[in-house]
């Protein structure tokens, strides 16, 4: 199963197949969680909502249709299950969007296409002072930061419905935030991962 792509999966799903269900939910729940970790901050919530969300996936993905974007279609689910947690529990959750911002500061990110030494030390979990740093973030600038650790900038346009500048622009503005951050409290790490 570990070979066929994603579309491959669903149709074999569709077919009866348990099996491919469990290995969609073998490849995407790390990925899942981490993001809905990065919103929620907290272990016990992250992992029940992970779980409602491969219930519900496993209720609809009969009906789903666009194969080529499971990756999308679940972190927009699980997204979607994360806000109605908070809103069925009265609990607060920081807004995961704001207004829409100006676009103009892209190309310099667009014109380097090698991951940036700071977004490696994300990816990589390099250190515990790269998550405390990633704590200060606002929700929204530490959600960007753990989707592009799994999608690309295209997918995560399509599934916040923004335009991809926007995005961008708002990724550069949160890399540049976390290195400050990490430039002022950790500047070993500083030193080491990002000059």
């Amino acid at each position: 199963m570990k070979q066929l792509n994603d579309s491959e999966l669903v149709s074999l799903f569709k077919t009866g197949s348990n099996e491919a269900f469990e290995e969609i939910v073998m490849r995407y729940q790390a990925d899942v969680y981490s993001y809905l970790l990065s919103i929620t901050k907290s272990a016990e919530i992250s992992s029940d909502i992970l779980q409602d969300s491969f219930i519900r996936a496993f209720k609809k993905l009969k009906d789903y249709n666009d194969e080529n974007k499971l990756k999308n279609w679940l972190f927009t689910l699980s997204r979607n299950m994360t806000m109605d947690y908070y809103r069925k529990n009265n609990k607060y959750l920081i807004p995961l969007e704001t207004q829409d911002e100006d676009e103009a500061s892209v190309i310099d990110y667009l014109s380097d296409n090698t991951p940036q030494p700071i977004e490696m030390a994300i990816s990589n979990g390099i250190s515990e002072s790269v998550k405390k740093a990633l704590e200060e973030l606002s929700g929204e600038e530490r959600e960007l930061i753990y989707l592009k650790d799994s999608m690309t900038f295209k997918e995560i346009a399509e599934m916040q419905n923004k335009p991809i500048g926007t995005l961008l622009s708002k990724f550069n503005r949160a890399l540049a935030k976390l290195k400050k951050i990490l430039s002022e409290t950790e500047p070993e790490v500083y030193n080491e991962y990002v000059q």
